[in-house]
């Protein structure tokens, strides 16, 4: 009997986390489509017409290929689907164990891990082996290492976390965020998500009462955080303004190029008080010097405990993905003192209206 009702409650838990995430996914894609193209996730996608479009809105290209989008008949239907599975393997993204009739067919945890898939590839656009989770986790830890956060769970229930990543990336938009009593959950969710979406431009793909759920399901909470650290974000402009803050002789633009040759690497190792051997020696011709460089920088940071989840490699390919080289510089600019800010008063001003 207690085998049966344990049984039932981990099925009604497994349920509210699929229904979490659903939510997410949902909002994700018409966030993508802009438009409400989603309504029911297993059922919306199976004509496959909305997949096609959503393929073609993340890749940046239209299919000239025939889309039938005419109360299609099954196997039109399968044949759609085929298209866009088709133009997502040509794009590198893996599409194991997912087959059309499976969408056709409305398979939920199916399409979930679908959906999953290209939240990785197209919106964090991960490309090293190093799972993006993991890396997102180890810029998270650097720039709130006050809060010691460990998941993408009950770590965000509170809205603190989230209160606390606003004010790293606007210094003033979220102050009192240490404040904040726990027990107004849905309360500081609301406001955080709020100020994100009006000050930060995050849509607001999940809810206050999802996000401060217990069963709050972790590839939501990342798939919304992701929206921090893509380029261009207000996580990823944060952090290089901290770097550019700790090298203001040195221009620093981004977090590909920039760092390739391992100089701005070196730069900022020595500026919170490593010792890079050689540097007046470096040289920047070929890429296997680069590589060297960033070897070079990388011992040095590893001297101060700052320790790098990609390789040099990773690093010097400019073309490659940003967020672990912006995860390194974060650990890195964590190292050297806080810098100083000038807080801006009209985000005090601002937040008033919203309470």
């Amino acid at each position: 009997m207690a085998d049966s009702s344990s049984s039932a409650a981990s099925d009604e838990n497994r349920q509210k986390w699929i229904d979490i995430q659903r939510h997410t996914f949902s909002n994700w894609i018409n966030e993508q489509l802009q438009s409400t193209a989603i309504r029911n996730l297993s059922t919306d996608l199976s004509d496959g017409v909305v997949l096609i479009r959503l393929v073609e809105a993340l890749q940046g290209r239209r299919y000239y290929g025939k889309v039938y989008d005419n109360n299609p008949t099954e196997i039109q239907k399968l044949m759609n689907v085929q298209m866009a599975l088709d133009a997502l393997r040509e794009d590198g993204v893996k599409t194991v164990n997912i087959g059309t009739h499976d969408i056709v067919e409305g398979n939920t945890k199916l399409i979930l891990g679908l959906i999953w898939c290209l939240v990785q590839r197209y919106q964090i656009a991960s490309k090293t082996k190093i799972p993006p989770k993991k890396l997102m986790m180890a810029w998270i830890q650097s720039v709130l290492s006050e809060l010691k956060l460990t998941n993408f769970r009950t770590n965000w229930n509170d809205g603190k976390a989230l209160s606390a990543l606003l004010e790293y990336c606007q210094p003033g938009l979220c102050q009192e965020w240490r404040g904040l009593d726990p027990g107004r959950a849905i309360e500081n969710c609301e406001r955080a998500l709020l100020l994100a979406e009006r000050y930060l431009g995050i849509p607001r793909i999940i809810s206050a009462q999802h996000l401060a759920s217990p069963h709050l399901d972790e590839l939501s909470c990342i798939t919304y955080l992701s929206y921090f650290i893509t380029k261009n974000g207000p996580g990823y402009r944060a952090t290089l303004q901290r770097a550019q803050m700790i090298l203001p002789d040195t221009t620093v633009t981004d977090f590909e190029t920039s760092w390739s040759d391992g100089y701005v690497l070196s730069m900022l190792v020595e500026a919170v008080g490593g010792q890079v051997p050689n540097m007046d020696q470096m040289r920047f011709d070929m890429y296997k010097e680069c590589v060297r460089n960033i070897s070079s920088a990388l011992e040095a940071a590893a001297d101060l405990r700052v320790g790098s989840l990609i390789g040099p490699d990773d690093i010097a390919d400019p073309q490659g993905e940003h967020l672990g080289t912006m995860a390194l510089a974060a650990a890195l600019c964590s190292v050297g003192p806080e810098p100083e800010f000038s807080t801006t008063q009209c985000f005090t001003q601002q937040q008033a209206s919203l309470t």
